[in-house]
């Protein structure tokens, strides 16, 4: 339960045992160890060098309110099949309210920059309704890519951000991840994508 607890706090979703293992191996390739899944010496090491202060902070920091970003700028983060959509992504995270980095990791990891088959067929960059017994058939379509964007960014603020909305548990991903995803370390992944665009942003 100690480790339960540990890994809890540094962001990620303790569920069963099968899922523990994932985020062990998870933790260990974050911080250079071998991903086997194995709480051995060096393992405990870097769990005694990490905390959620110095490990992926970015996954409780609030979602909400919008940061200022110029369409320039994100438009210079955009690779793959979002080359393009970068004033798209800033106008409606503008719009709702809700910092445009956390918009963009979460299609980053969803759709591998707009490459995956559900972005490819569908226009679907967020996996939206995408779920794990029938991901293709199941996930919504778009007529665009920005389409996607939109209507995502509308719903992703109304049902996650906003306090009234059906999932809110917090505007952050930590509190996000506990409705939205069954991945135990869906919310540390979109954190850490979150952590890099900001690093270039301010590079």
């Amino acid at each position: 339960m100690i480790y339960e607890h540990y890994f809890n706090t540094l962001g990620y979703k303790v569920l069963t045992p099968s899922y523990f293992h994932l985020i062990i191996k998870d933790f260990q390739r974050r911080t250079g160890l071998k991903d086997d899944g194995v709480i051995g010496n060096k393992t405990r090491a870097k769990i005694s060098q990490y905390n959620k202060l110095n490990y992926c902070p970015e996954v409780f920091e609030h979602i909400k309110p919008y940061k200022q970003y110029s369409d320039t700028e994100i438009e210079a983060l955009m690779q793959g099949k979002l080359i393009g959509l970068g004033a798209t992504f800033n106008r409606y995270a503008r719009e709702n309210d809700f910092d445009v980095l956390h918009s963009i990791a979460h299609s980053v990891i969803e759709s591998g920059w707009g490459e995956s088959l559900i972005s490819m067929r569908k226009n679907n960059i967020y996996g939206w309704c995408a779920y794990d017994s029938s991901p293709l058939e199941s996930a919504k379509g778009f007529k665009s890519k920005a389409e996607c964007i939109e209507k995502w960014s509308k719903w992703f603020n109304e049902e996650y951000l906003e306090p009234t909305g059906k999932w809110f548990s917090g505007d952050n991903e930590y509190c996000v991840n506990i409705n939205y995803a069954t991945s135990p370390i869906a919310a540390i992944s979109k954190s850490f994508v979150v952590k890099q665009l900001r690093g270039r942003l301010n590079g």
